[in-house]
């Protein structure tokens, strides 16, 4: 009793002075929404002020809520009928509505409005600026191009974006070639890598993909006919043991497992997991603390990390020291291991030692995971593009027939007959222009100082994402964007395959005259070995540096000498696009729009396997399709659905129909 007389005295005394001290409060929170206001107003003011000084156009907002900004939206997950797609759907959207370029606001610039010029609220990494808080979708070319030829010093990879790829790839997070933003750091690493897919090497990874392509058609006839087979499954088990065995020399042998493959499940939960973190509210050290999934998902990745380290990397390093003349990925990773830990330049930076082991692990985790994941991700998309179209699914098995690979894939499919398969080489850029394989963002950058991006001022400290997904759909540079049209590419190939051969014709007179002087001092700039080989397969899509086996990639002098070619061409290809856009802008969308495909990136970032992974996906569908037909199910639950995360990936899987075709010279297509 004598406690309940005393919370009845109390409670109207703290009432009292709450009463007396509410007109303070009041009194300091309109004085604070005043001052939140006109900081907000200055920082417009002093952002209009720059704009004006570049001379360049505001970008535009989408509609956003206030406080949270975009950050609902970009945090979406679609349900109902359209599972996983709504980010796509709705930054698409916005890029059609804003002309392919748009910033959105995130929390932190609501909070502190541009950073209020004075440097906060930014990401980390340096990154924070007046823009600090602000995102840039792009997808116009012509910005685009701009964006990927500023280099290091300018646009960085965003370094708060990418620590959660770290993250998951390794622990402690190491940084990797995809995740690094030291400019020293990636290009040594990238310079020892890309001795890993030079002209020899590929060739040899070509008879790989093709020898396992075999191996799951043969899987795939032993099922019997009439099966419904999910293609995205048996694609990412071809892509893994073609990424392990001719990269890692390490055979998997996924095709031929039965059941399901352990490593294949920890990596696409991997893949899921930093897609989750990058969402996630809460931080990364109080999230397993406070939720089960978390905490579950981070025992995954220790379990990953733990087969890289005690199964992978062993195996590697039982080998031995590798010989000179081996050059595989495996023996580079080895060697760039080897300098890190006797402490060079970038081994200093990473504390040498044990860091440089991590940094090793870490590398070889990130090579795993990207040459492995996206190629069966977009052998899956290719397949299910032609068993919805038919025509163009019977038009390949003709063009195949001609050149005498159906009847003889064993032997009649080489990588120096690709040019002779022009129809193939329009599939592959179809199926990559509808799905491509890093959709949004296939790259994130840090604006460290003011810059004019396709004719948008985009102010220091912004994050800029760029969305090859909206560019590659985008209404305004293709006609019929969502359709599957293979022949939209007929003209383009061709005229690439005949400038190729052209110059390949071109180079190997030179290299007859000048023998007879005693030897070329050096080859044609951007990559005589890239023309070279143009009559012996060249894609058409090779983005990457010249093949480090021409003579030409050794000096400092040439070294400097090739990148201010790519920062030439850069800005060529950015002007080109820019023209494309303007003349386009009052004209009906073109059929075809080379300069707004974008598969592997493009300047010295850009995809460092990706001329393996055309090769990978022309063996597989020719080796495929010279023994199966595929077509849909009829069931709408088999519709494939695009799901964005690291990777874009069908959400349920791909299930398609398996019909056998007849063998023998006089058979009928189908």
């Amino acid at each position: 009793m004598r406690h309940h007389h005393e919370r009845e005295r109390l409670f109207p005394q703290l009432f009292a002075r709450l009463h007396v001290l509410a007109p303070y409060f009041s009194t300091a929170l309109i004085g604070l929404l005043v001052l939140y206001v006109l900081l907000w107003n200055a920082a417009k003011a002093r952002r209009s002020r720059r704009r004006a000084a570049l001379g360049a156009k505001e970008l535009p907002v989408p509609p956003a809520l206030p406080l949270l900004g975009h950050w609902l939206a970009l945090r979406a997950r679609g349900r109902g009928a359209e599972p996983g797609d709504a980010h796509l759907r709705t930054l698409r959207r916005w890029a059609e509505a804003h002309g392919g370029a748009f910033r959105l606001l995130l929390p932190r610039a609501w909070l502190l409005p541009g950073g209020l010029g004075l440097g906060l609220g930014g990401g980390g990494g340096g990154g924070a600026g007046p823009a600090a808080g602000e995102l840039v979708v792009l997808s116009e070319p012509a910005a685009v191009q701009a964006l990927l030829g500023l280099g290091e010093e300018v646009a960085p990879k965003a370094a708060a974006y990418y620590r959660s790829l770290e993250q998951v790839l390794h622990d402690p997070p190491a940084p990797s070639l995809l995740t690094s933003t030291a400019a020293a750091e990636w290009r040594a690493m990238r310079r020892s890598l890309l001795f890993a897919f030079s002209r020899p090497e590929l060739e040899q990874d070509f008879e790989v993909a093709k020898a396992k392509a075999l191996s799951l058609a043969s899987v795939v006839l032993g099922l019997g006919p009439g099966v419904v087979l999910d293609v995205d499954d048996a694609a990412l088990r071809l892509s893994l043991d073609v990424a392990g065995l001719s990269k890692l020399g390490y055979d998997f042998q996924a095709v031929e497992a039965t059941g399901q493959v352990l490593l294949l499940r920890l990596l696409g939960e991997v893949a899921a997991e930093w897609d989750v973190r990058r969402r996630r509210l809460l931080p990364a050290w109080a999230a397993p603390w406070l939720l089960d999934s978390a905490a579950e998902a981070s025992s995954k990745c220790r379990i990953l990390q733990d087969f890289i380290e005690g199964e992978l990397w062993a195996d590697i390093e039982g080998r031995g020291p590798p010989p000179p003349e081996d050059i595989t990925l495996a023996a580079q990773i080895v060697r760039l291991g080897h300098s890190l830990s006797r402490g060079s330049v970038s081994g200093r930076s990473a504390g040498g030692g044990g860091a440089g082991l991590h940094r090793t692990l870490s590398e070889l985790t990130a090579q795993l995971l990207l040459g492995h994941e996206p190629v069966g991700h977009s052998l899956a998309w290719a397949l299910g593009c032609l068993a919805r179209n038919r025509a163009a699914q019977d038009k390949l098995v003709a063009e195949l027939r001609r050149e005498g690979v159906y009847d003889a894939p064993h032997t009649a499919l080489t990588y120096a007959m690709l040019h002779r398969l022009p129809f193939l080489d329009c599939c592959v850029r179809e199926a990559l222009r509808l799905y491509p394989a890093q959709p949004c963002p296939a790259t994130v950058r840090q604006i460290k100082k003011d810059v004019v991006l396709g004719g948008w001022a985009v102010p220091a400290g912004a994050e800029v994402w760029v969305d090859v997904y909206a560019m590659h759909r985008s209404p305004r540079l293709w006609r019929d964007p969502d359709r599957f049209n293979p022949e939209r590419w007929a003209a383009h190939v061709a005229q690439l395959h005949e400038a190729a051969a052209a110059a390949g014709a071109a180079d190997a007179g030179e290299g007859q005259g000048e023998g007879k002087k005693g030897g070329s001092k050096k080859k044609e700039k951007g990559g005589g070995g890239a023309a070279a080989g143009a009559g012996a397969g060249y894609d058409g899509m090779n983005t990457v540096e010249a093949d480090p086996t021409d003579g030409a990639a050794a000096g400092g002098e040439v070294e400097a000498e090739q990148e201010e070619e790519k920062a030439e061409q850069a800005a060529a290809a950015a002007s080109a696009a820019a023209e494309a856009s303007e003349a386009s802008s009052d004209a009906p969308a073109p059929l075809c729009s080379p300069l707004a495909f974008m598969p592997f990136g493009a300047g010295p970032r850009s995809c460092l396997g990706q001329r393996l992974a055309v090769a990978e996906l022309k063996a597989a569908l020719a080796v495929l399709l010279c023994f199966v037909a595929l077509e849909p199910t009829g069931d709408p639950a088999d519709e494939p659905r695009p799901a964005a995360g690291l990777f874009l990936r069908p959400a349920s899987g791909m299930h398609l129909l398996v019909v056998h075709r007849p063998r023998g010279p006089r058979a009928g297509a189908a």
